[in-house]
């Protein structure tokens, strides 16, 4: 009986501590807002100057940071014109954004090109068993497609390992459809 008693109290003891260690906390919001940092804004001349957020930002996603940072509708009524299209051109140091809304404010198509972009992990491997032992010294990538949807792509890059050179086209597999890229000689 002394040792049903005993673990009862243990069991008792336990339970009551348990309990009291759950602790009800307000619910916290957390928020993480990767947009840029508007630094100088003239929309009637056509001039908006944003500061990016961190290293590559731009580039990392183009129209994505378009979206996020740039208010047609405001150009729109800033410049003041009645087009049945108006284009927008997004300069960095590595490359351009070219993008047409229609007089409503959708974005109906857009091409891009930058240089010396990281080639995503997947093509990069597939480019490296393919030419061990050489060396990328440039690429570009080049984009196109309708709304936010990337139609094409490919990235051209020059290798050199030695005194040879090659020149390549890459499609990724998202626009050529077969493996993870395709690659060619051009």
């Amino acid at each position: 009986m002394k040792k049903f008693i005993t673990l009862l109290l243990l069991v008792a003891g336990f339970v009551y501590t348990s309990n009291a260690q759950i602790i009800q906390l307000e619910e916290a919001e957390l928020t993480f807002e990767p947009t840029a940092q508007i630094v100088f804004e003239d929309y009637a001349n056509g001039i908006v100057k944003v500061k990016e957020v961190y290293a590559k930002q731009f580039q990392s996603n183009a129209v994505k940071f378009l979206q996020e940072n740039f208010d047609i509708h405001r150009f729109m009524r800033a410049v003041g014109e009645d087009n049945d299209q108006v284009r927008i051109t997004v300069k960095s140091s590595n490359g351009i954004l070219l993008a047409s809304y229609d007089n409503d404010g959708n974005l109906e198509k857009t091409y891009q090109r930058f240089k010396n972009v990281p080639l995503p992990p997947a093509i990069r491997n597939q480019v490296y068993a393919q030419y061990e032992g050489w060396t990328m010294t440039k690429n570009k990538y080049v984009a196109s497609g309708m709304a936010d949807n990337l139609d094409r792509e490919k990235y051209l890059i020059d290798l050199q390992r030695g005194k040879d050179k090659e020149r390549l086209k890459i499609t990724p597999a998202s626009a050529s459809g077969i493996g993870v890229a395709t690659i060619e000689k051009y």
